[in-house]
């Protein structure tokens, strides 16, 4: 498998797990390279705070 990140491109052995809908197909890793590894997981912690950032803001605006 092989996909773009914000971090670089992620490249590794998967598995596919059953679909949960017609848009959705899990998977999982089953060999992935220390250098793809270290780009996911930087990948996912950018979209996890600018989650936090974002769900912050929401917090801030709402009209109570």
């Amino acid at each position: 498998m092989m996909f773009l990140t914000g971090a670089g491109m992620v490249r590794g052995s998967a598995q596919l797990l059953s679909p949960l809908s017609w848009r959705l197909q899990p998977f999982r890793f089953v060999a992935i390279d220390q250098d793809d590894q270290d780009k996911l997981k930087t990948a996912i912690q950018v979209s996890i705070n600018q989650t936090r950032n974002d769900q912050a803001q929401v917090q801030r605006f709402r009209a109570w």
